[in-house]
């Protein structure tokens, strides 16, 4: 196995991890808004916090949806002067791309047309592939890249640690929580007993 071939093994290992990563933290901000997703009652509590920090998690639901879609058209990149899968296994590859059409072509357009330039035909909005096939498209990937890096060097990567990130999620969301409680009770301990001239210790 050539050197090119080694390092092109070693990027793609972790692009589709980080790909991967971003795609699951911008699941937990984007699609845990929906009621069709997850309870009623969930829904209601992430957007409630997602309003209290809006400029946070609008920024930060932005850059994990820019950093998933450029990352994970990287292995069908067609210039000649990028690492792509291609260049492991032509054949392989196009075969992938074949049987994945729809959500490579997606995100290459998102890619092409929003975010590595704005193309001026392109309004506000935009239409990515439903979380269920992006589920699948990753699932996909996975298996793809390591029938080839098994073919080449005789290995396996497992990315299940790649979505960890949703756990670090929920419990940033939960301490939010946590903490907004505590700053209220704050307030109402302030407010209405500290601050209060009626209080035991100024009356007696």
């Amino acid at each position: 196995m050539s050197t090119t071939e080694k390092e092109i093994i070693r990027y793609f290992r972790n692009n589709i991890f980080e790909a991967y990563d971003s795609y699951c933290a911008w699941k937990m901000i984007y699609h845990v808004r929906s009621k069709d997703i997850v309870a009623l009652e969930m829904a209601e509590r992430y957007v409630s916090i997602q309003k209290q920090y809006h400029c946070f998690f609008i920024s930060t639901e932005r850059a994990h949806l820019i950093r998933f879609v450029t990352l994970a058209c990287h292995p069908f990149d067609k210039r000649k002067d990028t690492l792509s899968l291609d260049k492991l296994d032509k054949k392989k590859t196009e075969e992938f791309e074949k049987n994945n059409k729809k959500v490579i072509e997606s995100l290459l357009a998102v890619r092409h047309n929003v975010f590595a330039h704005r193309n001026e035909k392109i309004e506000q909005g935009f239409d990515l592939p439903s979380i269920n096939d992006l589920d699948e498209y990753f699932t996909n990937l996975f298996k793809f890249y390591n029938s080839i890096t098994s073919e080449k060097e005789d290995s396996m990567t497992l990315f299940d640690g790649a979505d960890d990130v949703k756990r670090d999620m929920e419990n940033i969301y939960m301490n939010l929580e946590r903490g907004e409680a505590a700053r209220l009770k704050e307030i109402d301990i302030k407010l209405m007993w500290e601050e209060n001239k009626k209080k035991g210790s100024d009356v007696l």
